[in-house]
C-alpha cells in the first residue's frame, strides 16, 4: 500500500516537477474566487445588474488571464498578464459598444461577430509565442460577451469587470508565494545525480555486495532525466545557471550504460579481478561522491583533474584481448563521468521562436490556412446549432476553437482526447449526481478543488484535464443554475458536432498533412547529424551546445512523426508504435556528438606521437565509413558495407602507443560509437521514412 502510494507521488512529480504547475492552478483557483468575491460586492454599487453575471465576467477575465500564462518567472509573466488583460479589457469594452449601437439585435450581432473573432484569432497565432495564446484567448472570451448580452448588456461594466479579473490575476499570481523554478531545478538535479551515483556503484560492482542503497534501473534514469528537462522547460533564463543539463544528464546515462555493459560483457575471470582490485574500488567511489555532489569530494571542480585509472594497466596486464576493450570502455566511460558530473556546464533553457521565424514579415507569419479553417468551421458549427435547435449551441463552436491545431494530424490527436474526456467528465458527474443531490456545498467544493487537477494536465495529458473540466462545469452549472442533470447530457453530443466539424475542417480545407514536410524534416536532421559530425573543434561546452540544437531538431520531428502516423492510422495515437523511432532519433544525435568528441581526443593525443599518421588515416576511412551510410539513407539506398575495419581499427595503434591510455581509451570509444550511428541509421532504415529519398537529394544538392 505504502509502495503504490509512494509509485503514485512519483509520477505525478514527473507530471508536474517541484509542483509549478499545481500552484499555478491555485492561483487561478484563488483568482477565480476573489474576483467572484469582488464582482459581487461591486454588484451591490450597480443598481439593476445581476450580480451572478457580473461575477462570470471577472472569473472568467481572471481565469483566462492566468490560463493562457505558462508558468515562467515573475517578469515574464507579469508582461504576459498585463498583455492578456488588455486583450480581455478591450474584447469586452469591443462587446459593449456593439451591443449599445446593435440594440435589440445584440444577439444575433454579437454571435456572428464571434465568427470574425474567431478567424482573426486563429490568423494571430503565427506571429509569435504570446499571440499563439493571446489569439486562442481572442476567440474563446467573445463567447461570455455573447452569453451576459443574451438578456441585456451590463453596459460599461463589462469592461470594468474584464480589467477586475485581470488585475485580480495580477495580485494574486506575482503577490503570492510560488515554488522558485531555479530551486525546484535544483531539487530534481540533486535526485537526478543520487541516482546516477547509485546506478554507478550498482553497475561498477555486479556480484559484490557493494551495489547502491537500491536497484536504480536505466528506465528510472530516463524519467528522472525527463523530469529534469520539464523544470528546463518551464524556466526562462535571466543569468546563467551551472549544473546538470538535461543533455549532460543524457550522456551520463549513456556512459553508465557503456559501464554496466562493458562490465557483464568481461569474462567471469576479469570480471572477478576487477571488483576485487582496490584501485578500481576506490576510483568507482571517488566518481559516484562527484556525481552525488557535482565535485571532488576534496572540495574542487575544476574538470581538467581526472579520476584514477591506474587499475586499467593492472587488470589489463594479463587480460584477454576481448577484456582489454572492455575494460577501456570502462575507463573512458569513467572519464566522461568525471567531466560530465562536474558543476561547471552551463544549463540551456527552452526558448521562443528561432530565428528564421523572427525575421518574416508580420504579413508572412499570419497562418492564413488554419484562420479559414476556423472561420468556416465556426459559421458551419452556428448553423448546425441554429438548424437543430441545440440547447447550448455555443458548445459546438468552443470545441471547433478547441481542437483545431496547426496539423491535420494535432488536430486528429486533440479530437479523440477531446470527445473521450468530455464523455468521461460528464459521465462521472452523472454518476456522483445522486449521492450528491442534497449537498449543494460538497459540490462546490468538488468544483472548485478539480480547477487545480485541471491545469496540471492541460498541458501534459488533455485527455485527463478535459475529463476534468467537463466534469467541473455540469456539475458547476447544475449546483449554480438549477440546470436539469438530463439536459446537460447534450455536453457530449454538441461536442462531437463541433469535434466533427472542426476535424472536417482539417481533413477537407487546405489540409494541413504533415506527410508534405515530414520526409524534410528528417532529411534535415539527418543532414544536421552529418554537419555535427564533420566539425572538426571541440570542447565540452560546444558539444553539448550542438547536442542541445540537435535534441530540438529531434523533439520537432518526433512530434511531426507522430502527426504523420496519426494521419495514416488514426489508432497509433493509442498506441506505442512510435517508441523504436523516437528512441533512434534522440540516441542518434547523442551518439554523434560521443563519436565527434572521442576523435578530437584521439586527434589531439596522436599528435604527440609516432602513430599520428596511421591514425589519421584509419580515422578518415571511419568517416567515410559513416558519411557513406548517411548518404545511403538519405538517397533511400541500402546498407553500405566495409567488410574488417572493426578488426583493423583495433590493430592500428602500433604497440609503443598502448601506454597512452587517454589515446586508447577515446579510440575505443570512437569504434563502439560509430558501430552505434550505424545501427541507428539501419533502425532508421527499417522503420521506414517516406519519400526521404528525394528530400534527402534535395538536401545533399543544397
Amino acid at each position: 500500500m505504502l509502495q503504490a502510494v509512494a509509485d503514485i507521488k512519483a509520477k505525478l512529480l514527473r507530471t508536474d516537477p517541484g509542483a509549478l504547475r499545481l500552484v499555478r492552478g491555485i492561483h487561478l483557483m484563488l483568482t477565480i474566487l476573489a474576483a467572484v468575491f469582488l464582482a459581487n460586492v461591486l454588484a451591490a454599487f450597480a443598481p439593476g445588474q445581476s450580480a451572478f453575471k457580473l461575477a462570470v465576467l471577472a472569473g472568467a477575465a481572471g481565469g483566462h488571464t492566468l490560463l493562457f500564462t505558462p508558468v515562467s518567472t515573475r517578469k515574464a509573466e507579469i508582461r504576459s498578464i498585463l498583455g492578456l488583460g488588455a486583450i480581455v479589457t478591450g474584447l469586452f469594452s469591443a462587446g459593449t459598444i456593439v451591443a449599445e449601437i446593435s440594440g435589440k439585435d445584440a444577439p444575433q450581432v454579437l454571435q456572428i461577430l464571434w465568427v470574425g473573432l474567431i478567424t482573426v484569432g486563429f490568423a494571430l497565432q503565427g506571429i509569435n509565442p504570446f499571440w499563439q495564446r493571446g489569439g486562442r484567448m481572442l476567440a474563446i472570451c467573445w463567447l461570455f460577451v455573447v452569453l451576459i448580452a443574451m438578456d441585456a448588456s451590463p453596459g460599461l461594466w463589462l469592461p470594468v469587470m474584464g480589467a477586475l479579473g485581470a488585475s485580480t490575476a495580477l495580485c494574486i499570481r506575482i503577490g503570492f508565494w510560488r515554488p522558485s523554478t531555479y530551486r525546484t531545478y535544483r531539487r530534481v538535479e540533486a535526485a537526478n545525480r543520487q541516482a546516477m551515483a547509485d546506478h554507478l556503484l550498482r553497475a561498477a560492482s555486479r556480484g559484490t555486495s557493494r551495489a547502491g542503497r537500491a536497484d536504480v534501473k536505466v528506465a528510472d534514469l530516463a524519467k528522472l532525466r525527463i523530469e529534469l528537462q520539464s523544470c528546463a522547460d518551464l524556466m526562462e533564463a535571466e543569468g546563467p545557471l551551472h549544473g546538470l543539463s538535461p543533455e549532460a544528464a543524457t550522456m551520463v546515462e549513456l556512459a553508465l550504460e557503456v559501464v554496466r555493459d562493458a562490465h557483464g560483457q568481461l569474462s567471469q575471470e576479469a570480471r572477478t579481478g576487477l571488483t576485487a582490485d582496490a584501485g578500481y574500488i576506490s576510483a568507482t567511489q571517488h566518481l559516484a561522491a562527484r556525481l552525488r555532489a557535482g565535485q571532488d569530494p576534496d572540495g574542487k571542480t575544476a574538470s581538467d583533474e581526472q579520476p584514477d585509472t591506474g587499475w586499467v594497466t593492472t587488470a589489463s596486464a594479463e587480460a584477454l584481448e576481448a577484456d582489454r576493450f572492455q575494460l577501456l570502455r570502462i575507463a573512458q566511460a569513467f572519464r566522461r563521468l568525471w567531466i560530465l558530473a562536474g558543476q561547471d556546464n552551463t544549463v540551456s533553457f527552452a526558448r521562443g521562436q528561432g530565428a528564421s521565424a523572427a525575421r518574416k514579415s508580420v504579413w508572412h507569419r499570419i497562418t492564413w490556412r488554419l484562420a479559414a479553417q476556423a472561420g468556416i468551421s465556426a459559421t458551419v458549427g452556428y448553423a448546425l446549432g441554429r438548424a437543430l435547435d441545440l440547447n447550448h449551441a455555443y458548445w459546438v463552436t468552443l470545441t471547433i476553437i478547441i481542437v483545431l491545431s496547426n496539423s491535420l494530424g494535432a488536430t486528429l490527436v486533440k479530437t479523440a482526447q477531446r470527445i473521450a474526456g468530455t464523455a468521461i467528465g460528464v459521465v462521472a458527474a452523472m454518476v456522483i449526481d445522486p449521492a450528491l443531490a442534497e449537498f449543494h456545498g460538497v459540490r462546490l467544493v468538488l468544483v472548485v478543488l478539480a480547477i487545480p487537477a485541471a491545469i496540471v494536465f492541460t498541458d501534459r495529458n488533455y485527455a485527463i484535464a478535459s475529463a476534468i473540466i467537463s466534469f467541473l462545469v455540469v456539475v458547476g452549472l447544475q449546483t449554480l443554475e438549477g440546470l436539469p442533470i438530463d439536459e446537460l447530457w447534450s455536453r457530449i453530443y454538441d461536442t462531437v458536432i463541433g469535434a466533427g466539424v472542426g476535424l472536417a475542417a482539417a481533413w477537407l480545407l487546405f489540409p494541413n498533412r504533415t506527410s508534405a514536410t515530414i520526409a524534410g524534416l528528417t532529411a534535415d536532421y539527418l543532414q544536421a547529424c552529418r554537419d555535427c559530425l564533420r566539425a572538426e573543434e571541440t570542447g565540452q561546452t560546444k558539444d553539448l551546445e550542438d547536442l542541445a540544437r540537435l535534441r530540438s531538431s529531434a523533439s520537432q520531428l518526433i512530434a511531426k512523426a507522430r502527426d504523420f502516423r496519426v494521419e495514416r492510422a488514426p489508432w497509433s495515437s493509442f498506441t506505442q508504435s512510435s517508441g523504436n523511432f523516437n528512441v533512434l532519433v534522440i540516441v542518434l544525435a547523442q551518439y554523434v556528438v560521443l563519436y565527434r568528441e572521442a576523435r578530437s581526443g584521439v586527434l589531439q593525443e596522436a599528435a604527440v606521437g609516432d602513430a599520428g599518421a596511421g591514425v589519421r588515416q584509419m580515422i578518415e576511412r571511419m568517416n567515410r565509413r559513416l558519411e557513406d551510410e548517411f548518404a545511403a539513407v538519405l538517397d533511400g539506398r541500402g546498407k553500405q558495407t566495409v567488410q574488417g575495419l572493426g578488426k583493423e581499427w583495433l590493430a592500428a595503434v602500433p604497440k609503443d602507443q598502448t601506454s597512452n591510455l587517454t589515446l586508447m581509451t577515446d579510440w575505443v570509444a570512437m569504434l563502439y560509437h560509430a558501430r552505434k550511428i550505424l545501427r541507428c541509421l539501419e533502425g532508421l532504415r527499417d522503420v521506414g521514412i517516406p519519400a526521404l529519398s528525394n528530400a534527402g537529394r534535395n538536401q545533399a544538392s543544397s
